[in-house]
């Protein structure tokens, strides 16, 4: 496992160099024993990376798949862990609430146990925010370095194969594709928040704002929703850039540099898209309805908060316009929407339109299997060839993730949750959309269901359980736990 051992101390370094910024906030804001506190955690796990880094360097490092999913799993686990020291040493949060917040944060997932932001130190929020810009960007590398050169899930894997069965990575070509994808997504961070500056937004809020939607996270820097800060043209930049986060980074780089051909074959992102702008013209419709009337809903603004809301909700970001405005759609459409989630190679949770693509093509050729069942079809959906050893990773992910939503809404109702509201919370972690879990769902009359903060600390381990499981694909856990594998050591 020095392998294993050897990355995950690169990445602590990195992480750990990430607490210099709220660091900064903190010293620039005049709150100079934040600033020390957030610099002696950063050299404390610094000191500790580096000596696990410099003790390996000299040895051998064969890599192979188990362990780069050990290496998966371990990234997810364990920079969370360390992202809530600052939770528990600055603002004197207990330990299970600020993991429970680190967790929500690094996985994009959006759900805060913290009652207020008011009693936070600004540099808090600041790292409350980068938690998630940097749970994203891990997203991102743990799909095109590992998830998809292993076919988890079915995922594609024709545009990048850098992890082998077996032998030495390719170090070089590794670390190009990882500076690759982190420039691309450094790029859309910073004309995110130039376009938030732009449109009337305080610098501290449009880096804030801009790391929980690139990242289609959920935090909002203040107590509130987005409609706290009466800003529509801030609210078009989210939009534009909640979808930028929903679709392929890979389609992005393609869209930049203006290689039609392949853009043609990539559908996937135009299916999200699409999906987006259907459902936002049904949001704004319910909207302008229930509104009775267009002096108290104007058309425009119903069709600009259907629009938000139903971005939010493909991309799994979690913005709200209003409070409860996923509720206006019926709630068995909109968990469908959540569990689907976004695409792959994307920082948005779910299952992946590619995947449900894939079953629905699958379930197509059998039906007509039943009628013509020598005819010859064809082997491919959209530009992935089509053959039965991917649709049995897509449906082995699928009936994964199935269970687990299923046992985690089980095991959440026995800590004394409504079932409704268990099933609710473990498709939002899931998924990584926290904000979904709203007593809004509720009739007025009804008991309202807890909040996050009121969570015993065993429900808040099942859903951050959750939140993890959705971000590694979950097969990649069992992939790291293969026992012939461990066995044969």
């Amino acid at each position: 496992m020095t392998g294993t051992f050897y990355f995950l101390s690169i990445l602590l370094l990195v992480f750990s160099g990430t607490m210099l910024f709220p660091a900064a906030v903190a010293v620039a804001g005049g709150d100079l024993p934040v600033g020390l506190n957030f610099a002696m955690i950063a050299a404390l796990v610094a000191f500790v990376a580096g000596s696990t880094f410099l003790s390996l360097g000299g040895n051998m490092r064969r890599f192979n798949r188990v362990q780069s999913y050990v290496l998966l799993v371990s990234a997810w686990v364990v920079l969370p862990l360390v992202g809530a020291l600052p939770f528990m040493t600055i603002a004197g949060i207990n330990p299970w609430t600020a993991i429970f917040e680190s967790v929500s944060g690094f996985t994009t997932t959006g759900a805060t146990a913290i009652g207020s932001l008011e009693r936070l130190p600004l540099a808090l929020v600041v790292w409350r925010a980068e938690l998630q810009w940097l749970g994203g960007l891990l997203t991102l590398l743990g799909i095109t370095l590992i998830s998809a050169p292993a076919g988890i899930g079915g995922l594609p894997d024709r545009y990048i194969r850098l992890i082998g069965t077996e032998g030495h990575q390719d170090r070089k070509r590794v670390l190009s594709a990882a500076l690759d994808i982190a420039g691309f997504y450094v790029g859309v961070t910073l004309a995110c928040i130039i376009a938030l500056l732009v449109s009337g937004i305080a610098p501290i809020h449009a880096v804030c704002l801009a790391f929980s939607t690139v990242s289609t996270g959920g935090f909002v820097p203040i107590d509130g929703e987005i409609s706290s800060f009466a800003n529509p043209m801030a609210e078009m930049v989210l939009m534009v850039f909640m979808l930028a986060g929903a679709t392929s980074i890979l389609w992005q780089r393609m869209l930049l540099v203006g290689r039609v051909q392949v853009l043609k074959q990539h559908r996937e992102s135009y299916s999200v898209i699409i999906l987006a702008a259907v459902l936002g013209l049904v949001y704004a419709a319910v909207l302008f309805r229930a509104a009775g009337s267009s002096t108290v809903l104007g058309p425009f603004q119903a069709l600009r908060e259907g629009l938000f809301t139903a971005i939010s909700l493909v991309s799994t970001t979690g913005f709200e316009v209003r409070n409860g405005g996923f509720t206006v759609l019926p709630l068995t459409l909109v968990l469908f929407i959540a569990l689907v989630g976004g695409g792959t190679f994307s920082t948005a949770g779910g299952l992946k339109h590619y995947r449900l693509g894939g079953m629905a093509v699958q379930a197509y050729r059998e039906l007509g299997r039943l009628v013509y069942p020598h005819a010859i079809r064809s082997s491919q959906f959209g530009s992935q060839t089509y053959d039965i050893q991917l649709m049995k990773a897509i449906w082995s992910f699928f009936v994964a993730a199935i269970f687990t939503v299923a046992m985690g809404s089980l095991a959440l109702a026995l800590e004394n949750m409504d079932y409704e509201g268990a099933l609710i919370a473990a498709i939002g972690s899931f998924s990584n959309i926290g904000t979904l879990y709203t007593s809004a769902w509720l009739p007025i009359d009804a008991p309202a269901w807890p909040e996050f903060s009121a969570f015993n600390s065993h429900t808040k381990l099942i859903l951050c359980a959750l939140m993890i499981l959705g971000r590694i694909e979950v097969l990649a856990l069992f992939g790291a736990l293969n026992r012939t594998y461990w066995f044969r050591r």
